[in-house]
């Protein structure tokens, strides 16, 4: 009998593949092969990747740009001749200008903007005076000079900063510290606007330096002086809002949310934001329920009581740390340097199962809206919120708090924020300002609200992450008239938590399935609607066309890596040709290897980097080998693969051979009849590998009449070998320090769950 087998060995730029028979006694024939070479799925110019629609994307932002600040000057061109502060332009040469790019240059207009140093004609100089000094706009030429020093602000209005994306890094960073700067310039020089600074340096002849090399703030430089200069003229309060809208409308980014991913649990719901309380409840409320603790009292390790599940909560709700260190709550529940780790050594009293270097995430928005609106911080806003009311009835209190978290996830502006909130919750001004500084994070997780609400009440009971997936949509498969019978309810949860319990993993979806048909008259296809923890995004079905099996497109949420989708592509036109030919079918056994360059671009760039270093070092090896077995044997010597190997042992071991404690030196290993060879630490008899991890160099006679197939703890002088090695077990713990304080606090993973 013949299996037919497929294997695939995927590249970053390649596909190879083979198709071979096997029979019995693993005999193979070979059926079919070939190779396939494709471009990469990212650009890489001098080592460095980027994606291939980078530069396309730079010039189009580019494109926009300068069309945006074309179209700023027209729309304050429209103004400006509207109300005769400017030389007329028909509209016909603005249009001219806005979609065939042609330039206006009638001589009136370029007059306009002709500047001369002599006559004090040049748009610093205006600014200054219209600050400073109350035109006559009955006159044709001062009207002209005011609209000349609002087209200059039309040509550069500054930097804009944003509260969604404005982090502690972008605060002190190069733009920011730059207007900063540039304020402190303007007080030392005596000057409140910066139309006056400018001129200031403007007028300066000994001054070379380009006034434009500075970075300024649209709110803070542009438009206090735009409104000094307005109040100083008194133009009409239409005059003013129709310039400030041509001059400083910015319209809004494009809605990220349609590239968001589609829920695990729930297939036709979005992701949920990572910010949003009811996820920060569900994460906090995973990772406590696992977390276990063995006291004095007790034999084993254990989950955590109700009272001491109450102790821990509060330190998730601090506004100054959103994210802590598991000892924080060690110590809440053992007390100061009375716990530890359950796999470290030590005999403290309380042990965990969760090292106290493990980052935790808290619920930095709970936190924050706490401090505003209270403990009752949802009630608290139903009563004060003011757009309770939609034409079906009063909002639900969920309802309400989403509103207020889309005004937190939406509005760039503090100000507008704060008078949202003063408006809208009624609050004072201190409450605004704090409302106004709540950050919300842009992540999301891997589930939708849906499922998450779904699977709260059951981690609230105290219940595991797993198991309360496993019961969330048991609900909506038996319908509420069933759930919401107290008795049939508890029937429901007991065997299936029996179940959950005893049962062994791959049989549990089976018996609860099986244990709801049995005792419900349900509708064909509910039980599979059942949650499962392992559940995760899938490719989309195979297609049959003509009586022929093709597979879909492997475009999923899940897989952003442009280099893994470039080769997923290839891969699937190759097996569907060969489904084509019928070379395979269905009954095909498929064998992948997957390159790790297809990891993501920090991944293959950290590979990379490990591996340059590794050549580096083996560079290094080469020479000193040659050096020291020079000066040691005055012989020369060409070092092998192995004799490097050999010399980074000799390093890692300091020069010492761990099992006998003696000096080793580099003629003791090298050349031939070496006194000492590579040994497994763990014998290749009981399964270890010629991996470096499970190698040392070690003494050939010993190793031979001694150790033989022994693991190292099965020697005599196993104690003195511990003592040799100690220096590896600090480094070994002072790495897994670092690795702990590595954190992830996005979605499940940040939660530990086992």
């Amino acid at each position: 009998m013949k299996k037919r087998i497929l294997g695939l060995d995927t590249g970053t730029n390649s596909l190879g593949w083979a198709v071979v028979d096997r029979y019995e006694y693993d005999n193979y024939t070979l059926v079919k092969h070939g190779g396939l070479i494709f471009q990469e799925g990212v650009k890489i110019e001098k080592k460095v990747e980027s994606s291939k629609a980078a530069e396309r994307t730079g010039y189009r932002s580019l494109r926009k740009h300068y069309f945006r600040r074309r179209l700023r000057k027209i729309e304050v061109l429209r103004v400006l001749v509207k109300h005769n502060l400017y030389p007329y332009l028909s509209d016909e040469l603005l249009h001219a200008w806005h979609v065939h790019k042609t330039y206006p240059k009638t001589d009136d207009f370029m007059l306009w903007q002709r500047t001369s140093d002599n006559d004090d004609k040049n748009p610093y100089y205006y600014r200054h005076l219209c600050l400073h000094q109350k035109l006559d706009l009955e006159r044709q030429d001062e009207r002209y000079i005011l609209g000349r020093a609002f087209y200059h602000f039309a040509q550069r209005r500054g930097f804009l900063s944003n509260r969604l994306d404005s982090t502690p890094e972008q605060e002190t960073g190069k733009v920011q510290t730059g207007i900063s700067d540039l304020t402190r310039e303007m007080e030392a020089a005596g000057c409140e606007y910066l139309g006056d600074y400018f001129y200031q340096i403007y007028s300066d002849p000994n001054n070379h330096e380009r006034i434009r090399i500075r970075y300024t703030d649209r709110e803070q430089h542009y438009k206090k002086e735009f409104h000094a200069i307005c109040e100083m003229q008194q133009l009409s309060q239409d005059l003013v809002t129709e310039l400030d809208k041509a001059l400083y409308f910015q319209r809004p980014l494009k809605s990220q949310r349609k590239g968001v991913g589609k829920c695990t649990f729930e297939p036709k719901c979005p992701r949920c934001a990572e910010s949003h309380p009811d996820f920060e409840e569900f994460r906090m409320l995973s990772f406590i329920n696992n977390i276990k603790i063995k006291t004095p009292r007790d034999l084993e390790l254990r989950c955590l009581s109700l009272e001491e599940k109450e102790k821990i909560r509060s330190l998730f709700y601090r506004v100054s740390k959103p994210n802590f260190d598991f000892e924080d709550i060690a110590k809440a529940l053992a007390g100061k340097g009375q716990c530890q780790y359950i796999k470290d050594v030590g005999d403290k009293p309380y042990k965990f199962n969760y090292r106290m270097t493990q980052g935790v995430p808290a619920c930095p928005t709970t936190a924050q809206l706490i401090k505003i609106f209270g403990d009752d911080w949802k009630d608290a806003i139903a009563e004060t919120y003011r757009l309770n009311n939609t034409r079906f009835g009063q909002k639900s209190v969920a309802q309400m708090v989403d509103d207020m978290l889309n005004v937190l996830s939406t509005f760039s502006s503090d100000s507008k924020l704060q008078l949202w909130a003063e408006k809208n919750l009624q609050l004072n001004e201190e409450q605004c300002k704090k409302f106004a500084g709540i950050k919300l994070s842009h992540g999301f997780t891997s589930l939708s609200l849906k499922a998450i609400h779904k699977i709260l009440p059951f981690l609230r009971q105290g219940y595991i992450y797993s198991h309360a997936v496993e019961l969330a949509n048991i609900p909506t498969i038996v319908g509420e008239e069933i759930w919401n019978n107290i008795d049939k309810q508890r029937f429901i949860v007991r065997n299936i938590q029996d179940m959950l319990l005893y049962q062994d993993q791959c049989t549990k979806d089976f018996c609860i399935k099986d244990f709801l048909l049995d005792n419900f008259n349900l509708n064909p296809g509910t039980v599979d609607k059942l949650y499962h923890p392992s559940m995760i995004e899938t490719y989309k079905d195979v297609e049959q066309k003509e009586g022929i099996y093709q597979l879909g497109s492997p475009r999923t949420n899940a897989i952003r890596n442009p280099m893994a989708m470039r080769s997923l592509h290839e891969m699937r036109k190759v097996i569907n040709q060969l489904l084509r030919e019928k070379i395979i079918d269905s009954n095909t056994e498929v064998h992948v290897e997957y390159a790790r360059g297809l990891n993501d671009a920090n991944m293959r760039k950290a590979i990379a980097d490990y591996q340059c270093a590794q050549d580096q070092k083996h560079q290094k090896y080469q020479n000193s080998i040659k050096e020291l077995y020079l000066q040691e044997t005055g012989r020369n010597i060409d070092p092998t693969e192995t004799d490097i190997r050999k010399y980074e042992l000799w390093e890692e071991q300091s020069h010492k051979c761990l099992y006998t404690g003696a000096e080793i030196g580099i003629a003791d290993f090298l050349g031939d009849n070496p006194k000492y060879d590579i040994e497994h630490t763990i014998p290749r008899s009981v399964g270890g590998d010629s991996i470096m991890e499970n190698l040392t160099l070690c003494d050939s006679r010993y190793n031979r009449d001694v150790k033989k197939a022994k693991m190292p703890s099965e020697l005599a002088n196993h104690e003195e070998i511990l003592t040799r090695i100690e220096g590896w077990k600090k480094n070994y713990e002072t790495l897994t320090y670092q690795i702990d304080k590595c954190r992830t606090h996005a979605g499940m993973s940040s939660c530990g769950l086992m």
